[in-house]
């Protein structure tokens, strides 16, 4: 007997649109010949690292190299905040907040850390993770945490992209 894949099938809070490149992908900003096309909807930025790209939900999609995700999620803060956002990842990506890159690894690496600590204003922004997977080992996963002060970010406890938080919330798409 089978099972609906409404019960597997997340919150659509971050759109994840990935690209598949007929062409080998060894920057972030390497054109991609698209020779296929996939959105997900997920409930966090969380893949896990192996030699294929898995995720909680959804399992193993079959994509082991050159390929590109977008991820793209919207979250409102009620007050201004600072945010520390983290990002571990293998190979490079860019997040941009309101089309504002913040950090970014444009080349091949294996899985590695990188974070930042920004002041965002009260309202509803747009943010997006880039990431692509070249070859080997792949694997991504984005967090961020929130604090009234720089300080308070960089110490706050850490949520996955995608998770509400006291004074973040995203938006259900």
């Amino acid at each position: 007997m089978g099972v609906s894949i409404a019960a597997h099938t997340p919150k659509k809070i971050v759109k994840a649109t990935i690209l598949q490149s007929s062409k080998p992908i060894r920057h972030l900003d390497d054109p991609v010949r698209v020779k296929k096309k996939e959105i997900l909807w997920l409930d966090k930025i969380y893949f896990l690292r192996g030699n294929e790209l898995k995720n909680p939900v959804y399992g193993y999609l079959g994509y082991t190299n050159n390929f590109i995700i977008f991820f793209d999620t919207d979250m409102v803060l009620d007050s201004d905040k600072y945010i520390h956002f983290v990002v571990y990842s293998d190979d490079g990506f860019r997040l941009s907040l309101d089309g504002k890159s913040l950090m970014e690894y444009l080349g091949d690496r294996p899985y590695s850390k990188n974070e930042v600590v920004v002041p965002v204003s009260k309202g509803r922004h747009h943010l997006r993770v880039k990431y692509f997977q070249g070859f080997g080992q792949l694997g991504v996963a984005a967090f961020y945490g929130v604090g009234n002060t720089k300080e308070k970010a960089l110490v706050a406890k850490l949520h996955f992209i995608g998770v509400d938080s006291d004074g973040v919330k995203f938006v259900k798409q």
